[in-house]
């Protein structure tokens, strides 16, 4: 296979080159224009090598042997993983066919930086064949490691390629710290790299080392990598896009505004129902305010039980034997909780019993820990059947007990004077 491989660094700027084939099995690269760059093309399978930092490559375990089943499962398999949304990422994937634990190496990359790489090369008549990450053309031989060091903008960045589909790409002073996980699981046999061995890290000092040439290409190194190429099942789905048929999908189109103008009615109708549950607790309220005071007028009922309950406590300073606190400390909290239904409520020996429908024992949960911190109330759960979609609950409301101890008069005395 005779190869063009084109490596891009900026998109704004001229490409380097090299050519390699069965006969010449390694070449440097070259700067060229575009245009010298398309004649070359021809006839040629085009290996595009993208910056290391675009690209992210890792293993997962997928217990299935077809390829397409992998490609599928691998983005939810690595989705807590990942600082992208899987949407936004293309994913390629290799697994050996002989191997016994399922692992397959995957190499992941930013849809939309792919797309301006291919609509580059096609604004340039080029069509490419396959896409790598630049360090795994680094050289390659089994159980070894190549490590090359580059210079960008004054700041050392090391690519290291640990094996045939895995390597990393880090800043030289994190090197250290990312070489530690990969030692553990291999020691490799040998050492390639583009600096002297005094310059790599210690625990890489002691093996053997072979010095290589940074600006020098492979062509075994090169194909050897070749099956994870970032194109797989990429094109394809390109061609889906261009050959897009509108007629096709007028019905999809009925359909979803169909679903949407269902989704607004059901909330609306849900609005509604909301909005009667908190008339009806209003109503309650009003009812229980006549019931205590018959001769009183109604403006707010919750504020003028509350008021009406602090002018009792203050002008008797004792504990009123009435459901008035209770209700109006909790409906305020009720208005708070309007997807639970209250269907009754009474009240006995200083305490409020309330029969409630909630959506869920979370949702109830959830009462009963807000009436504690923010009303002061204590909420027993006394009785709850739980269907598929409700939980209906008795439920007893106390106020909590006053945790401050009662201080000792100012004016009493200690002891006998």
């Amino acid at each position: 296979m005779q190869l063009l491989v084109i490596k891009i660094r900026d998109l704004e700027q001229n490409p380097e080159y090299a050519l390699l084939g069965k006969k010449q099995v390694q070449d440097r690269y070259n700067l060229g224009d575009w245009k010298k760059v398309r004649s070359l093309s021809r006839g040629r399978k085009v290996l595009v090598l993208l910056s290391s930092n675009e690209i992210v490559l890792t293993s997962v375990v997928i217990p299935s042997k077809n390829q397409k089943q992998l490609l599928q499962a691998i983005p939810y398999a690595l989705e807590d993983t990942l600082a992208e949304d899987i949407e936004d990422l293309h994913f390629s994937a290799q697994q050996h066919p002989d191997s016994d634990n399922n692992e397959s190496n995957v190499a992941i990359i930013n849809r939309s930086v792919l797309i301006d790489v291919l609509d580059l090369l096609k604004s340039h008549r080029i069509t490419a064949n396959f896409v790598l990450p630049q360090l795994l053309t680094q050289t390659y031989e089994l159980d070894a490691w190549s490590i090359v060091y580059e210079n960008i903008n004054n700041q050392i960045f090391s690519s290291v390629r640990v094996s045939q589909y895995d390597g990393f790409y880090c800043d030289q002073q994190m090197l250290d710290m990312f070489i530690t996980e990969p030692l553990e699981n291999n020691i490799p046999a040998a050492i390639f790299c583009n600096t002297k061995a005094e310059n790599l890290p210690l625990a890489l000092q002691e093996l053997p080392y072979n010095y290589i040439e940074s600006d020098i290409i492979q062509y075994d190194s090169a194909i050897s990598a070749l099956p994870l190429n970032l194109l797989t099942n990429f094109a394809q789905r390109n061609h889906q896009k261009s050959s897009f048929n509108s007629k096709a999908w007028k019905p999809v189109a009925f359909l979803g505004g169909v679903l949407a103008s269902i989704w607004m009615g059901i909330f609306f109708w849900q609005n509604n129902l909301l909005q009667q549950q908190s008339d009806q607790l209003k109503i309650q309220i009003e009812q229980v305010y006549k019931d205590t005071f018959p001769n009183g007028r109604i403006v707010d009922a919750p504020v003028q039980m509350s008021s009406a309950l602090k002018k009792l406590k203050g002008n008797t300073g004792k504990t009123i034997e009435s459901p008035l606190p209770l209700i109006s400390d909790m409906g305020p909290l009720l208005k708070e909780y309007k997807d639970m239904i209250l269907s009754e409520m009474r009240y006995q020996e200083n305490q409020l019993s309330m029969t409630i429908e909630s959506p869920n024992l979370t949702r109830l949960e959830n009462f009963k820990k807000d009436a504690a911190q923010k009303r002061n109330l204590k909420v027993d759960i006394k009785d709850s059947t739980t269907t598929a979609n409700k939980v209906k609950a008795v439920i007893l409301i106390s106020p909590l007990p006053n945790k401050t101890a009662e201080k000792p008069e100012s004016g009493t005395k200690q002891g006998n004077s």
